[in-house]
């Protein structure tokens, strides 16, 4: 009886110990598995954090491109806007300039008109028709140079000739021979005037 009861004890203790080494083990297992899926889930969100990293830097290299292919896009349109204004002024410039001597042959026959007591209605016609010209060449921005009475620039003025002016000083201009003409701060043809001269610089 004694020994039956010893034999029972010993199944039970050796059934314990099964039932804790099976823990030990499941609890091994559990926690095996749980580094596991740890380190699966750590490497997914680097790899999502990668391709994000990746998407942004594409996005930003496209935007780049974009931005440096709309400021190429300006500046070829301002280019070519300029290029057009350009164009349009040099031949504005052209054409005026070839007028010019016209202009310039209608002054004279007024003026001789005008010496010579020719008819009124001549005089008036040649006059009328400078004003009308002059004024359409104003409207393209041409302006007389017309100076006297000025210092003299050499940028605007060309010096044809002296002439004596005791009450003047030296070097400023008292007749216009040939008006000069400017569209904007373009130069077309300098005014040819006189220079003052003072006699009493030469006897000095």
């Amino acid at each position: 009886m004694d020994k039956d009861i010893q034999m029972d004890d010993k199944e039970e203790v050796v059934d314990d110990d099964m039932d804790d080494s099976l823990c030990i083990n499941a609890e091994e297992e559990d926690s095996k598995g749980s580094s596991e899926q740890d380190t699966s889930k750590k490497d997914k969100e680097a790899l999502i954090k990668q391709k994000l990293e990746e998407m942004y830097g594409k996005q930003e290299s496209l935007q780049a491109k974009y931005l440096r292919s709309v400021a190429d896009l300006d500046n070829l349109r301002k280019r070519s806007i300029r290029d057009r204004e350009d164009a349009v002024s040099r031949t504005r410039t052209q054409i005026i300039s070839d007028l010019l001597p016209v202009m310039d042959s209608f002054h004279l026959g007024l003026q001789e008109a005008s010496k010579n007591g020719g008819e009124e209605s001549v005089v008036a016609g040649f006059s009328m028709a400078i004003k009308q010209m002059e004024s359409v060449l104003e409207d393209y921005g041409l302006q007389n140079i017309d100076p006297k009475n000025e210092d003299f620039d050499p940028k605007r003025h060309e010096a044809i000739g002296y002439e004596e002016c005791p009450d003047v000083n030296d070097g400023l201009i008292v007749k216009t021979i040939r008006v000069g003409y400017q569209i904007k701060e373009h130069l077309v043809r300098p005014a040819s005037v006189i220079l003052s001269k003072n006699q009493s610089t030469d006897d000095s």
